[in-house]
């Protein structure tokens, strides 16, 4: 299993890593070994477990092949090999919402 994509899947949900380990029931660091590729032959059953909670096939967790599966975030962020991410807004513009956003994109890229 190539633990990027469950790293990518992750992230799409805007899930973090402690969200994620309480949606399944699956420690921490252990999802952290898969993202890191350190682990990267997990069990059925984690592999079930994440499937199901990020709401794709088992067969999509574990495909051989890493396509450069676009991270949308608003329609503006994507994810390749780095992360880009420009933030252009004027004073007008930055209001309490906005705000929110940015700090929840940031607490998603912190969890990895």
């Amino acid at each position: 299993m190539d633990g990027s994509i469950l790293k990518i899947l992750r992230i799409e949900k805007g899930l973090s890593l402690s969200k994620l380990s309480e949606q399944t029931g699956i420690s921490k660091s252990y999802l952290s070994l898969i993202e890191r590729n350190i682990q990267s032959n997990p069990s059925l059953e984690i592999l079930e477990k994440l499937a199901e909670t990020l709401d794709v096939a088992v067969e999509e967790l574990v495909r051989r092949e890493k396509e450069e599966k676009p991270l949308l975030c608003n329609g503006s962020l994507q994810i390749k090999s780095k992360l880009k991410l420009e933030i252009e807004l004027s004073d007008d513009q930055l209001t309490s919402e906005k705000i929110n956003q940015i700090k929840q994109l940031i607490e998603a890229l912190h969890s990895e």
